[in-house]
């Protein structure tokens, strides 16, 4: 079953990152994608650019309205995800609770669906 596990992030969580603590939450992570690649769940992961590079594209009246940045009210944004092929939901949430992150922020972790709306 894929799983895609979403990553949020604040301004502070990314500047405890990548901070002078950072390495050793950095170490941690490095160490858990060794283990899921090794293990063979892990499908894909990237992190995403910062915020303040974002479009939102909304179209009215067949209109395409483009605006920068996330939802303004939004404390938290999407910050990254992994795709993970595991055996259940209870492993996928496994893999969240251990991502580093966690600790700060939400980890959102969502079935993935194939094309005919059937979980992968």
């Amino acid at each position: 079953m894929k799983y895609m596990l979403m990553i949020y992030d604040n301004p502070d969580t990314r500047s405890v990152f990548f901070g002078p603590d950072g390495e050793g939450l950095m170490a941690e992570m490095d160490a858990l994608m060794a283990e899921l690649t090794e293990s063979g769940e892990l499908v894909s992961t990237d992190a995403l650019a910062d915020p303040a590079s974002t479009k939102v594209v909304r179209v009215r009246d067949d209109i395409p309205v483009i605006t920068d940045g996330p939802l303004a009210e939004a404390k938290e944004h999407f910050g990254g995800y992994l795709i993970v092929d595991c055996e259940s939901e209870a492993r996928a949430v496994e893999i969240a609770a251990r991502w580093p992150s966690a600790r700060f922020t939400a980890m959102e972790v969502r079935p993935i669906l194939d094309v005919s709306g059937e979980e992968m």
